[in-house]
């Protein structure tokens, strides 16, 4: 009987470890890099790009209201902030500081949002009745819309970087979970968190912050602004697995320690994101 057992048992273990798909649901959760996991059911994660600068006034208010939709949704908001146009330019001796880039200057130019007043932003690059930028007092409501929506892929990231010679390595692993039958583009771009510098702040009695910290900094991207075909980039059928790869050196005024990859899928004709996962690089 125990031989019979074990047996099973042996037969068993061989059938799991020789799989190279799942079934059904599997994880995609923060692990300890920020990245996805394995141990949890998969949740739609929700890109808010929050458009900035730091001679902007108005612009510590939408940074508020986007930490207060992280701290309501958490993980499932991965926000970016782009500091483009006017407000961003380096002027003066507290300002000297440029967080300007080109993906995300092109970006700007793409949506229109320097030109229509900052602060404001994009959810999921959506248009709402109309609108694509929206205002930050509007991004908490945009954002519930999608928090219950099952999602559509899985994204799961996996760095190596180098600490020696600063070379960045990654493994970007998409899983369908429903059919789309259209065209996806892949982007990996890359921000740096709490970056200390000045910012203007029309609420505070000196008119500025000469230590504010800018949150999910926009730093460029290693495969451009917009990024790939995902795959052939026709159609994707439920539970097809695209593996993707990418490398990239972070510059030396980059606290490594701070820098994600934040990786976003999405829709070629529209722009709207199917999904989004950021990963730490340590």
């Amino acid at each position: 009987m125990r031989v019979a057992i074990l047996i099973c048992f042996l037969i068993g273990l061989a059938t799991f470890s020789s799989c190279d798909k799942i079934e059904g649901p599997y994880g995609n959760t923060s692990n300890s890099n920020g990245g996805s996991d394995t141990t949890e059911q998969i949740i739609r994660k929700i890109l808010i790009e929050d458009f900035t600068g730091h001679t902007c006034g108005n612009c510590p208010r939408a940074a508020e209201s986007l930490h207060q939709i992280e701290n309501l949704y958490g993980n499932q908001i991965v926000a970016i902030a782009i500091h483009a146009g006017f407000f961003a330019e380096p002027t003066g001796t507290f300002f000297a500081d440029d967080y300007r880039t080109s993906v995300g200057n092109e970006l700007d130019a793409a949506f229109g949002n320097s030109a229509a007043g900052l602060p404001n932003g994009l959810v999921n690059r959506k248009d709402y009745d109309g609108l694509t930028i929206l205002q930050h007092t509007d991004w908490a409501s945009k954002a519930s819309e999608w928090i219950n929506t099952p999602p559509d892929a899985s994204i799961r990231t996996t760095p190596n970087f180098n600490t020696t010679n600063r070379s960045l390595e990654i493994s970007v692993t998409t899983r369908f979970l429903q059919q789309i039958d259209e065209s996806l583009n892949i982007v990996y771009y890359l921000t740096e968190d709490s970056i200390q510098s000045a910012q203007k702040d029309y609420d505070l009695e000196a008119d500025y912050d000469p230590d504010y910290y800018h949150r999910h900094v926009l730093r460029g991207s290693i495969n451009g602004a917009w990024g790939q075909t995902l795959g052939d980039g026709i159609a994707y059928s439920a539970n097809e697995e695209i593996i993707t790869n990418a490398n990239f050196t972070i510059p030396s005024n980059w606290n490594e320690n701070k820098v994600a990859v934040v990786a976003v899928i999405y829709r070629t004709t529209s722009n709207e994101v199917v999904q989004v996962e950021e990963t730490k690089i340590k």
